[in-house]
């Protein structure tokens, strides 16, 4: 059985937004999913999603896709290059560079950001990365994501007015997903 690997982002589970739709087509693909369950909001610390991600390391090494929303898109570079795992297949859904000018309010996320030499490392660890994103992300800025394309070699997927992909956004689904992973399979 295939694997799919999810990774959210800092407001927990994809099911506020595009989750469920995601794991029925995955299922119905023939995916087993691996879901962690990450702290959230201002308890988020780096530490505790390594240590969260820890508990699936086997199965992630072995994922034939991981899907990382939001933080999770930043967190999977750092992830993948501290442990030195290839994937075949990354798809990024609102990805964006966080960088330390995005505030006080969210300064405790500074850990989370990638160097240079991790997006370097990352590229030469994933075959294939995508990220999908919308012209009106209201956490980045739109040099934010195409930076986060650029570092990771993602190619672009954009969809028009579809917000950060969140639950304030309103996305229910994304069929684009499932027809990235057609691709690999």
């Amino acid at each position: 059985m295939k694997t799919a690997i999810l990774i959210h982002g800092m407001s927990g589970s994809l099911d506020i937004s595009f989750g469920q739709k995601l794991k029925e087509d995955l299922k119905n693909n023939g995916y087993n999913i691996i879901e962690p369950l990450y702290t959230t909001k201002n308890q988020i610390t780096l530490d505790s999603w390594f240590s969260e991600t820890n508990k699936i390391k086997n199965t992630l090494k072995a994922a034939d896709v991981i899907i990382c929303y939001s933080l999770g898109t930043n967190f999977i570079v750092k992830y993948l290059v501290k442990n030195n795992i290839s994937c075949n297949l990354v798809i990024a859904v609102a990805g964006g560079v966080a960088t330390a000018r995005m505030g006080e309010k969210f300064g405790y996320l500074e850990p989370f950001i990638p160097s240079k030499e991790e997006f370097k490392k990352f590229r030469q660890l994933v075959s294939h990365v995508y990220n999908i994103y919308s012209n009106n992300d209201h956490i980045w800025k739109q040099e934010h994501i195409h930076l986060y394309s650029e570092l990771t070699g993602a190619t672009e997927i954009f969809l028009k007015n579809k917000g950060h992909f969140g639950a304030t956004s309103g996305v229910k689904e994304i069929p684009e997903l499932i027809e990235i992973i057609k691709k690999y399979d």
